[in-house]
């Protein structure tokens, strides 16, 4: 008897459906790869797919050369709001914006309760290969940004 109250009393007082949560802006909470792993492996798996359309481009480019944009991506996979927020050259902008809306944005996974995700994509040539995701604020709208930065040598 004790065993069934305890399981009536956690159906009641939990919640049925699991998901992550981000938390307001200014609320002090750091956004990680512990705390939000399914936000983290959605950039993460994202940036993959920009790593590999860059590196399949072809393309004048120099070291050091690299763009940003910022978009809203929504959950029916629609880019909307595109903007240039680092500068490289009129040639090389417009290489970058077509590799970002030549990859087909990823389904929002089992879990993200959002309705559409601000991103910052920056991609570049260096030295090194890499792909680091991060979560930011904007002071523009008051919303959080998901940063991708994919930098590569080929």
């Amino acid at each position: 008897m004790k065993k069934f109250l305890l399981l009536l009393i956690c159906l009641i007082f939990c919640p049925l459906v699991f998901g992550e949560e981000i938390p307001p802006n200014g609320c002090g909470y750091e956004l990680t790869r512990e705390t939000n792993p399914i936000y983290w492996g959605y950039m993460e798996a994202y940036g993959a797919k920009l790593k590999e359309a860059l590196e399949a481009k072809k393309m004048f480019r120099l070291r050091g050369m690299g763009a940003s944009y910022r978009f809203f991506l929504t959950r029916d996979g629609e880019i909307k709001d595109m903007e240039i927020s680092t500068y490289q050259n009129k040639y090389f902008n417009e290489k970058v914006k077509e590799i970002i809306l030549s990859v087909e944005p990823l389904p929002f996974r089992e879990g993200m309760n959002v309705d559409e995700m601000q991103f910052s994509v920056y991609l570049g040539y260096e030295r090194y290969d890499e792909i680091d995701v991060g979560i930011g604020s904007s002071f523009r709208n008051n919303k959080d940004i998901f940063q991708i930065s994919v930098t590569t040598r080929k």
